[in-house]
């Protein structure tokens, strides 16, 4: 083997004891998911007014009873719900939760946890917040009951309807509503409120016998929240991970179990609990009574 071959090798060991350093930074970089151990986490997003717990109660039950899912985060931006809706999702979270002890859930709030977005955090064992998110509106109504009678009389349009059953009509618009029908109603709304209120009691430990603190719709910052204990703790997305690890005695990094997001040019705009919908632009619409969903006659605890 002459010089220039000896020369040669020299050179091809130097050239690749340079490039093996970044060689191997590279490939760990690449590989390490695989080769460090992770935790998973399952991820829930409540977004927009919902009208159905269905999605969220089936993703709850998988990741309670995936035993490879150590604990679950929900992300909430919700400004509020249809009544049985937020009930289903707060009764299907404290029988999963009884069922699992050992498996800890927290809510996460950026922006909006109102009303039937909230009734839902308070099945969680911890609610986070920054300090100006809105939290509360903790209340009942029944919205859009629009009385037309004199319209139609004015253009001298008649209307007629066939009933059986004293309270049939109760809804109709054309129709003026007595004061049996009216009681009803606000007997059915103090129910679902007192049912609403019970249970922020329950799992908030906060006083009935102050409810008029909180618990009279009234809207509060995440600071303000925290003061009144309808809030655990001021933080942010860091704040619930490291609570969460806490919890769950989780060492090392994490791995999020979360659903594909599904996507639409209506959601944009309407904020629905289906897709991922601007929440802040439903709250105020429906705190304006503008409804872009078509069951406009649904109870709500808005």
């Amino acid at each position: 083997m002459g010089f220039f071959d000896y020369f040669k090798n020299i050179f091809l060991i130097l050239i690749f004891l340079q490039i093996t350093p970044a060689l191997l930074i590279g490939i760990k970089k690449q590989y390490s998911k695989y080769l460090m151990p992770r935790t998973k986490i399952g991820l829930v997003e409540i977004n927009g007014v919902l009208y159905s717990s269905d999605k969220y109660n089936k993703r709850l039950n998988k990741y309670f009873k995936d035993p490879e899912i150590k604990a679950i985060l929900i992300k909430m931006e919700c400004p509020g719900s249809a009544a049985g809706t937020a009930q289903s999702i707060f009764n299907e979270i404290n029988i999963l939760k009884k069922e699992y002890p050992a498996k800890p859930i927290i809510t996460l709030v950026e922006n909006v946890c109102a009303s039937g977005g909230y009734y839902i955090a308070c099945a969680t064992d911890e609610i986070i917040t920054p300090g100006s998110a809105l939290i509360g509106s903790i209340g009942s109504n029944l919205p859009y009951l629009f009385q037309l009678q004199e319209f139609i009389e004015q253009y001298k349009i008649k209307y007629e309807t066939i009933k059986a059953g004293k309270y049939k009509n109760i809804a109709d618009p054309f129709v003026a509503m007595t004061a049996d029908e009216r009681a009803m109603l606000q007997g059915v709304i103090d129910d679902s409120y007192f049912q609403f209120a019970d249970d922020v009691v329950k799992t908030r430990k906060v006083s009935l016998k102050e409810k008029e603190k909180w618990a009279d719709g009234k809207i509060f910052s995440g600071r303000q929240a925290l003061k009144l204990g309808l809030v655990d703790m001021l933080g942010s997305a860091r704040t619930a991970i490291d609570r969460l690890k806490d919890k769950a005695l989780i060492k090392g990094e994490i791995e999020w179990v979360k659903q594909p997001k599904k996507t639409s040019f209506w959601s944009l705009f309407s904020g629905r609990g289906d897709e991922s919908g601007n929440s802040m632009f439903s709250f105020l619409a429906s705190k304006l009574g503008v409804n872009f969903n078509e069951k406009h006659l649904v109870h709500r605890v808005f």
